[in-house]
């Protein structure tokens, strides 16, 4: 499934019953929802033991709490230490071309998608909003969602911190405007919605300005172009640098056995090898040594020329990340740039950062709120509707929200997380 699918393939894959051992699970990919389900298999200690007895001893006890849903595992969790706060990738050359500054803002941003749109009619400058408006809205304010798909968050700053419906603050009205305002100057397509563009590969084909994502998928996309372009000269910002923010849990990556497997011992076993079997997993991850990439030591690796047709992590591997995992020589330097900083002055802890709604009390109101997201709030998000239109604006937005019960929601998070607050 490619990224412009997978929000609707995912669950159709539980709900038709496919035939498969195996899958990618993730705070921001379902876990919660596929586990009240009963989508996933439930782990019990005695069968990670007994198949997967690696995993089991180097997991972090707080890895397997967190992956619980009322009280039952059905993830085997990443184990090592990630961010997935959001940057974004620009074409450097391009940048340089009509002498613009680099970015510190979003705004430096914006006026560079728009020249792009201006002078460079072979781009599409953006996509358009960032994967559930993290770099626009919640990164700034120092917000993170409780489900991505929902319009829900609470303040990573305040551990007392209030659930609420972001839709209602005067921070997304300022925001709406700020996306109208930068579609109309062209800065992506108005067919966005419908688009199914791959975003990551758009960029490498030199299709797309712009690239949005976390740290660790822009610097493998950089490390791939440093080789095949190096003449594009990508450039990473973290445009709200001193912005609070939180570490990735360990369920932000990871791997469960659908519930209709009729393998899941042999699939608890793939896992301890993926993980800890060091040839499968530098092969998975990296490709084949001294033809795809080359062995730095025992921590890192130098892509070969052959990369671009096995790019590493080119298998999306996240769901048997562990501690074993190599860092790339050609941005090793730039990655403990960014990481070290964010460790040493921009990381917190809330109470809530492992916190797992169980929606099962609220699947109607659920289902109802993600239609109205879909019918009235993209074409918010993708400044495609004014923000004051009387039909479809911000108002109407919330409105619609209202009817299809986010309230109740809001009130069911709440009060699932007020024991995690009170701790």
């Amino acid at each position: 499934m490619d990224w412009g699918e997978y929000q609707q393939k995912y669950p159709l894959m539980f709900a038709a019953n496919e035939d498969f051992d195996l899958v990618f699970s993730a705070t921001w990919s379902y876990y919660a929802q596929q586990s009240v389900k009963n989508g996933y298999m439930e782990l019990t200690e005695d069968m990670l033991k007994k198949y997967a007895p690696k995993t089991w001893a180097e997991e972090p006890k707080v890895a397997w709490e967190q992956a619980k849903v009322n009280g039952k595992i059905y993830m085997v969790p990443q184990n090592n230490f990630e961010y997935s706060y959001h940057m974004i990738g620009i074409r450097g050359d391009l940048r340089e071309k009509y002498n613009l500054p680099e970015l510190k803002t979003y705004d430096d941003y914006t006026n560079y998608l728009k020249v792009i749109a201006e002078k460079e009619k072979g781009y599409t400058p953006s996509i358009g909003a960032s994967e559930f408006n993290t770099v626009e809205l919640l990164q700034p304010n120092e917000w993170t969602y409780v489900v991505p798909q929902l319009p829900i968050a609470y303040k990573v700053t305040d551990p007392s911190s209030a659930i609420f419906n972001y839709v209602e603050t005067p921070e997304f009205v300022t925001y709406a405007q700020k996306m109208y305002d930068t579609q109309k100057s062209g800065a992506w397509a108005r067919d966005v919605i419908a688009s199914k563009i791959d975003k990551q590969q758009a960029f490498k084909d030199g299709k797309l300005a712009s690239l949005e994502w976390n740290l660790g998928t822009l610097l493998r996309a950089k490390s791939e172009l440093q080789t095949t372009h190096p003449d594009w000269k990508m450039e990473l910002y973290d445009l709200s640098g001193d912005k609070k923010r939180l570490a990735n849990p360990f369920i932000n990556n990871g791997m469960s056995i659908h519930a209709g497997s009729k393998n899941a011992e042999r699939a608890l076993m793939a896992i301890d090898l993926l993980r800890y079997d060091p040839e499968i997993h530098d092969l998975t991850n990296y490709g084949i040594k001294g033809k795809h990439y080359e062995a730095i030591g025992d921590d890192q690796f130098k892509p070969l020329p052959a990369s671009k047709d096995f790019p590493p992590a080119g298998t999306c591997p996240w769901g048997w990340n562990s501690l074993h995992e190599r860092l790339d020589s050609t941005v090793a330097e730039e990655t403990a740039k960014f990481t070290n900083n964010w460790k040493q002055t921009v990381t917190v802890n809330h109470p809530l950062e492992t916190f797992t709604f169980d929606d099962s009390k609220v699947k109607n109101e659920v289902a109802a709120v993600s239609n109205v997201m879909d019918a009235f709030g993209k074409p918010i998000f993708y400044g495609l509707v004014d923000p004051n239109d009387a039909s479809h604006g911000v108002k109407v937005f919330n409105e619609k929200l209202k009817q299809a019960g986010i309230d109740k929601i809001i009130a069911e998070m709440q009060n699932q997380a007020n024991p995690l607050l009170k701790k």
